[in-house]
């Protein structure tokens, strides 16, 4: 049984906010928003049991905006971050696309030792990642300057980056980042999408990532192993296969486009016959 939770709202800024999440325990989760389409304002404060569970406490930032973190209130949070420091014997952090880039610009001022990022981003700014176009309306508020994680290089920081290697930016982005934090290993689950759960999600396994960052010395093995048992039946990832394999491998392409074609055949079949015996 868990303690009861005590939030404290250590930073309420325009753009910014950071919630305490405590239980009594020594050590730290961070986690932070992640992009939305129908952002609205600040999302609602909803912490983890799963973390609770596990024994941490949990930093949760939002920011107000699809913004990245980067506005008028980064310093302010990053004086926060720093003087939560004193509390905790470790910290860890995991992140979600936006998030998982924020987990990497505030991880010197955590003092993180582990990071787990989901299909993150090195930067949005078109000057440092021209192939990149999803972002573009976000990034024309984007300071470079302030969101410049060369600037934080870090040869110490563990961690695992999750991503789609079907996606090529987000590979892309996921390379950059190895050269800024080289010992944080890529994990790719191709066909996951982005971010790039979709697989586990179908077979209600997502929750293998929050604990490979509540427990990084278990490795990856885990997710890879779901990943791969769970991908054979999704026609996302034979879509995404034929996709990548298009131009040097057109007949793996070929195979890969009548094997999500099947699936998806084979899943209006049982639609049919659920509405033939209704």
């Amino acid at each position: 049984m868990t303690e009861p939770a005590k939030i404290t709202r250590l930073l309420d800024g325009e753009h910014l906010r950071a919630d305490l999440v405590q239980r009594g325990a020594n050590r730290l989760m961070v986690t932070f928003d992640y992009r939305r389409l129908d952002r609205d304002g600040f999302g609602p404060i909803v912490p983890s049991e799963q973390f609770a569970k596990a024994g941490f406490d949990q930093l949760m930032i939002a920011t107000r905006d699809n913004d990245w973190f980067i506005n008028a209130d980064t310093a302010a949070l990053e004086s926060v971050c720093r003087d939560l420091l004193k509390n905790y014997i470790a910290a860890q952090a995991i992140g979600y696309s936006m998030g998982g880039f924020g987990a990497f610009r505030f991880s010197q001022v955590l003092g993180l030792s582990h990071v787990v990022a989901v299909s993150p981003q090195v930067s949005i700014a078109p000057q440092l990642v021209p192939f990149e176009t999803r972002y573009r309306r976000e990034a024309r508020r984007f300071d470079p300057a302030l969101g410049d994680l060369t600037a934080i290089f870090d040869g110490s920081l563990r961690g695992h980056i999750l991503l789609d290697p079907f996606n090529l930016a987000d590979l892309t982005h996921a390379r950059m980042l190895q050269v800024l934090f080289p010992r944080v290993a890529l994990v790719r689950l191709p066909g996951g999408g982005h971010p790039c759960t979709r697989i586990l999600r179908g077979v209600q396994r997502a929750g293998l990532i929050q604990a490979l960052a509540l427990d990084p010395a278990r490795g990856a093995g885990q997710v890879l192993s779901t990943h791969r048992s769970a991908r054979a039946s999704n026609p996302a990832y034979w879509r995404g296969l034929q996709h990548a394999s298009a131009a040097r491998h057109p007949v793996w392409s070929s195979i890969a486009r009548q094997s999500a074609a099947n699936m998806v055949d084979a899943a209006q079949d049982g639609v049919d016959e659920d509405r033939d015996s209704a």
